[in-house]
């Protein structure tokens, strides 16, 4: 369920039964004109109301003076007005008892402080009412299905394509609306097209969790340059998964120009677009780069076959092409397999000497006298269980064109293989019919090589991240930290000392090192003693968090004597670095062995929520930056892909004679980080445990040094 989505409130959208347009207008280039014309011409059955007390009628309509004067119910209003006038127009909806409003409108939040003002006056009619509102400041709705054109953008005078089956929201209307003409343009069809708009009420992921719930969406694209709730978006892309319908997303702002100041690693590095990096591969989300990856990617999602791998076998009749596919191919991330010995015997049995049956296979110019050998070679390559994926490179001219299209055709339906054919097709050129004869079968058929191949890795992908998704270690714990619940922080803000956030750690069964706070020389001794030499000490202060900076730490202390040293040492260090610094007193450490330095970190996301990062330690993160960050709460197997996922995670896997990390023990840590930020919800604003020392396999891990900053 989207339990924060009320996808029966945002229905009146899209299948109204009656519309009214409030400053409905007889020029037809103005924006409510020219959605009164869409409305009329595109096939809409309910009831039109056109309003506005300077005409009697509009485009053979009559027009009313006042919405109140409209008789019946209006499910849906266009209100384009000057933005003075919105709200009192909002509250004759309201008072009309419609159910949602198309806010065409602008002069509102994007304009300042006083636009925004009017705006959260918007919002508040809204939430008050159960209205539900579009806009203001946005393009429109659009509805191919049935007509409805509650929109003034250019491409509702574009004839629609068959089939239809792409969603597609926008945060920017006249570039969303260039993207819709774009994939038009390609014989991609859309049946839902959203402008969000300023989001005063719907926002991009309520239109999202809509269209996923359509039987006959099979894509939802969109536009996005911010999401509004993060928590809300999840829960839209994990029902998207469910329904195993991809959603791929255009997201701008890739610049670090907005990466803000932080007191931890973690903030530092958590740029904003990395977050949303690590939200979408956590969530199965595509993130594309340009809307010609969504058009290319169309066809394949639409012929509902998703390979079950990423072995790729590429069937070329040129050398040359077959090579930088190859190229192509393997930088994504596809595996060109060897062939079987029988696949092999079938091609050699038809091609000439000198072509080539390894893979990618050329069939030469021998193809343009035998046109048969494709035939041939295309039937060995299906019954080859090495071959998950077949790109195809041919060319379907005449006379032969439409004969060898019809037994392409055969052959993929007989199988359940990926196929997708990237034909000779001249720029410009007419395609021929040939290529159309495979574009009526539903073959996927794309003309650019380089979209084929992108095209191709995102649907591998996805297929990874479906059947990844489908195992258990994936399922986010439902009450994670319930033997932690209700953690006091008894009045704690503000940066830390060390040993505050060890304590808060360890309340959470995160492992930490057996200390003890000494506020004399003879207090540091006995616990040293306690805990057994060699220790640490430290100065254990919130304002002193890098304690190296300030030589307010001693190391490898194997004696009284050196302990005693080390207390006053630490202490005066301390004051000199930092005068008026708060000074708990000197912890008294044990001294770990030597391990693995990892640092775990979490930033407060404003978008999503706390957020988990995780790399090696020292020039792994101070100068390579090679971390990566998930969204909280996480699962078993998304902290697995977190380690997996760095640069450095050879250094666990062990290398040159050392033995394997103890990973298992890394992915506890990080789940109890992730119970313990879940648990705590917002309060936590940065947490390090930096370092995290990991040993051997079966020996744990333990925090070296830990902070946590809360929220006040």
């Amino acid at each position: 369920m989207l339990t924060d989505i009320d996808v029966a409130s945002l229905k009146p959208f899209f299948e109204p039964e009656s519309i009214a347009i409030l400053g409905a207008s007889s020029d037809s280039a103005k924006p409510s004109g020219r959605a009164q014309i869409a409305l009329m011409n595109k096939g809409y059955k309910g009831n039109i109301y056109p309003v506005n007390p300077k005409y009697q009628e509009i485009f053979g309509l009559k027009c009313y003076p006042s919405l109140a004067d409209v008789p019946g119910k209006v499910d849906l209003v266009i209100i384009s007005i000057p933005a003075e006038g919105v709200c009192a127009a909002l509250e004759q909806c309201i008072a009309k008892g419609v159910r949602a409003a198309v806010i065409f409108s602008s002069g509102f939040a994007e304009i300042g402080p006083e636009g925004r003002l009017l705006q959260e006056k918007m919002t508040e009619l809204a939430r008050g009412s159960g209205i539900r509102l579009c806009g203001p400041n946005c393009v429109g709705v659009i509805n191919t299905n049935n007509g409805v054109r509650a929109s003034f953008a250019f491409v509702v005078d574009i004839p629609d394509v068959d089939p239809r089956y792409v969603g597609f929201v926008t945060q920017s209307g006249a570039f969303g609306a260039l993207i819709y003409a774009q994939a038009l343009a390609a014989g991609v069809g859309f049946n839902y097209f959203v402008s969000t708009g300023n989001e005063a009420d719907a926002e991009f992921a309520d239109f999202l969790g809509y269209m996923i719930r359509d039987r006959s969406t099979k894509l939802v694209g969109g536009y996005l340059e911010g999401a509004k709730d993060g928590r809300k978006l999840r829960r839209v892309a994990e029902e998207a998964v469910k329904a195993q319908k991809p959603i791929m997303i255009m997201k701008v702002g890739r610049s670090t120009a907005g990466a803000r100041a932080a007191s931890s690693h973690t903030g530092s590095l958590a740029g904003v677009d990395r977050i949303y990096d690590a939200f979408f591969k956590q969530t199965g989300i595509i993130r594309i780069d340009g809307p010609e990856e969504m058009i290319a990617f169309a066809p394949l999602i639409s012929a509902g076959r998703l390979p079950r791998g990423k072995n790729i076998v590429i069937l070329t009749t040129s050398g040359g092409t077959g090579v930088t596919l190859a190229d192509a191919c393997e930088k994504l991330g596809f595996t060109l397999p060897m062939l079987n010995e029988s696949t092999r015997a079938k091609m050699e049995a038809v091609l000439p000497s000198f072509a080539s049956v390894q893979n990618p296979i050329d069939l030469t110019g021998q193809y343009m006298t035998h046109p048969q050998i494709l035939v041939t070679c295309f039937n060995a390559l299906v019954e080859d269980d090495n071959v998950d994926i077949i790109l195809a490179n041919f060319n379907l001219a005449e006379p032969y064109g439409v004969e060898i299209a019809r037994r392409i055709i055969d052959i993929y339906n007989s199988t359940g293989k990926t196929i997708v054919i990237f034909p000779w097709v001249l720029p410009g050129a007419d395609e021929g019919d040939g290529v159309r004869e495979l574009r009526r079968a539903g073959l996927p058929v794309l003309i650019d090589r380089n979209l084929a191949v992108r095209a191709l890795a995102h649907l591998a992908d996805y297929a990874g991240f479906l059947r990844k998704r489908e195992n258990k270690e994936y399922e986010v714990p439902v009450s994670a930290c319930s033997e932690h619940s209700k953690v006091e922080l008894n009045g704690l803000q503000g940066v830390l000392s060390e040993g505050q956030s060890k304590d808060l750690l360890a309340r959470f069964g995160i492992p930490v090192t057996r200390e003890g706070l000494a506020r004399s020389e003879d207090e540091a001794v006995r616990m040293a003693g306690q805990i057994g030499y060699p220790v640490v000490l430290k100065v254990d202060s919130p304002d002193i968090p890098h304690k190296t900076d300030a030589g307010a730490l001693m190391l490898n202390l194997a004696s009284e004597e050196e302990v005693r040293k080390a207390y006053s040492t630490v202490l005066q260090n301390a004051g000199k670095y930092k005068p008026d610094a708060r000074i708990n007193g000197v912890l008294v450490q044990e001294m770990l062995p030597q391990g693995i330095e990892v640092i775990i970190g979490v930033t407060r996301d404003p978008v999503f929520g706390p957020t988990i990062m995780f790399g090696l330690g020292g020039i792994f993160v101070e100068v390579l930056k090679d971390v990566s960050f998930r969204v909280a709460p996480l699962s078993p197997g998304d902290a697995l892909d977190m380690i997996r996922e760095i640069k450095g995670y050879q250094v666990l896997k062990g290398t040159r004679g050392k033995p394997p990390a103890d990973v298992d023990a890394l992915v506890n840590v990080i789940m109890k980080v992730s119970a313990m930020v879940t648990e705590l919800k917002d309060r936590i604003e940065e947490l390090d445990i930096n370092p995290l020392m990991v040993y051997p396999a079966k020996m744990g891990a333990k925090a070296a040094d830990a902070m946590v900053v809360l929220r006040r």
